[in-house]
């Protein structure tokens, strides 16, 4: 009975295993198509209160990184 329920543990983690590792390398496979692309004409808020325009301030005059910060300045 005990070896029955571990071959059912081990294939249930085996096949988590499976989807989830294909499901990053999917994400992973997207977000890297993104680098290097153009981008569209955007505003933007700043930290000096004024509106910057991406299109106008910044294209052709230097790069663009954007970074996500999921759970920054926020009581977590």
């Amino acid at each position: 009975m005990k070896k029955r329920r571990f071959k059912w543990i081990w294939l249930f983690l085996g096949l988590f295993l499976f989807f989830t590792s294909a499901q990053a390398m999917a994400a992973s496979k997207e977000a890297s198509t993104l680098i290097g692309k153009e981008t569209w004409n955007f505003n933007l808020a700043s930290t000096q209160d004024r509106l910057i325009n991406y299109g106008d301030d910044y294209y052709g005059k230097s790069y663009l990184i954007m970074t996500f910060f999921p759970a920054a300045f926020t009581p977590v």
